[in-house]
């Protein structure tokens, strides 16, 4: 959720848990369908559902728990829930968890090393109590930085706990987040991230993830897994070296250009890429290519698709649009092909509109449309991202 423009709501809930006994931990994924007007821009396997257009974690905080619903997000690494005492929070369906009524709630003071992680938003002033503040490209949040008792269960019943776990308790939080979404869980690269924290319990910092098209049934559920087990592999498996850069929270790849069937549209005219230049990130669901870049290739999409656009300023067709193949090409030599599945979502009227857009910026960020049917598996010790092609209606 970096630049985030527009999200996308997932539920998790837990399938299976293992960590207890030295493996990973599995939860169910399970996509809702996007709902009109409301857009705004682990080895654990869990459920993952469509609602509105992020994922999210069901996870439980706390001692005795409160189960909270948090939006999955790899552009961030930040944990943090809607806490009381609320000085600014939005409407929230469930109960907003209350640290005073939990005995394993601590709040972290300056001089905790955990309260200088990079990527915490932490900032201390006047106090010992360690506070934070996080900007979104759709909201923000500021409060307190905390250690608490995390807990997820299996649909077993099974549980698998994780003490100390650093969060932010939010007292101030604000954007475009709906009444289903109680926080945000960061599975960045960065220390702080949930995926880095619980990482070493559950065999490695590594996790894979198998999003559905836009337009699943509800009804049908995909999986997240982290830690051991999680590793995408066997035939088809297509596996791109994850670049270093300033950020280090994002999942950078180098993109060097992208086809429409058999012709190149360069990402750049005037010269090589910078290193780096794409961001995966599960929290945006359109794929944000710089102006001039999306312009060439959506020249060339218009050209390849016999039929015309609905308008001028959209590419939203109301016919089928075929076996329209792009690619996405990484440096190294690694090419992703997408089909219309990845490329254009079929919208509630029965239109197709491209899963891309402009903006003003010199890097891309790919959405989560675009990696629809892709098991993802991502392995920040190894710093690689591996893609297979997957029906995610039925990897569950």
């Amino acid at each position: 959720m970096a630049p985030t423009i527009f999200l996308l709501l997932t539920l998790l809930s837990i399938a299976e848990s293992t960590a207890g006994k030295g493996g990973g931990l599995k939860l169910e994924l399970i996509r809702r369908r996007l709902s009109p007007g409301n857009v705004s821009p682990m080895a654990a396997k869990s459920q993952i559902w469509p609602e509105t257009s992020e994922f999210i974690v069901k996870i439980a905080i706390g001692t005795p728990p409160t189960e909270v619903h948090a939006i999955l997000d790899t552009g961030s690494d930040l944990f943090w829930a809607q806490c009381r005492p609320c000085a600014k929070c939005y409407q929230q369906t469930n109960p907003i968890y209350d640290p005073s009524k939990s005995s394993t709630f601590r709040i972290l003071s300056c001089k905790s090393p955990q309260c200088h992680l990079r990527g915490s938003g932490a900032a201390c002033s006047g106090t010992d109590t360690c506070k934070y503040s996080y900007g979104y490209g759709s909201g923000s949040t500021q409060g307190e930085l905390a250690s608490e008792k995390m807990v997820v269960t299996s649909r077993s019943g099974a549980t698998t706990s994780f003490p100390g776990v650093v969060f932010g308790c939010g007292h101030n939080n604000s954007g475009t987040f709906n009444a289903n979404e109680m926080g945000l869980i960061g599975f960045g690269r960065g220390a702080i991230s949930f995926v880095s924290q619980i990482g070493p319990s559950v065999g490695g910092r590594k996790f894979s993830l198998c999003l559905m098209p836009y337009n699943t049934d509800p009804r049908i559920s995909s999986s997240l897994s982290i830690g051991s087990g999680s590793e995408v592999k066997g035939p088809g498996v297509i596996t791109a070296q994850l670049v270093r850069t300033s950020d280090q929270t994002s999942y950078s790849l180098t993109l060097t250009g992208i086809s429409v069937r058999k012709t190149l549209v360069p990402y750049s005219t005037s010269g090589p890429p910078a290193k780096g230049n794409a961001v995966l990130d599960t929290g945006t669901p359109p794929t944000l290519l710089p102006k001039e870049l999306y312009g060439r290739l959506a020249a060339e999409v218009r050209r390849h698709i016999p039929s015309k656009p609905i308008d001028d300023d959209t590419l939203c067709y109301k016919d089928n649009l075929g076996d329209l193949v792009m690619t996405l090409h990484f440096d190294g030599g690694v090419d992703l092909r997408l089909s219309t599945i990845q490329t254009f979502n079929k919208m509630p009227d029965g239109s197709f509109c491209f899963t891309a857009m402009s903006v003003d910026d010199k890097d891309a960020l790919i959405g989560n449309s675009m990696m629809a049917n892709f098991l993802v598996g991502y392995d920040i010790d190894n710093m690689t991202v591996s893609f297979k092609p997957t029906d995610c209606t039925k990897a569950g």
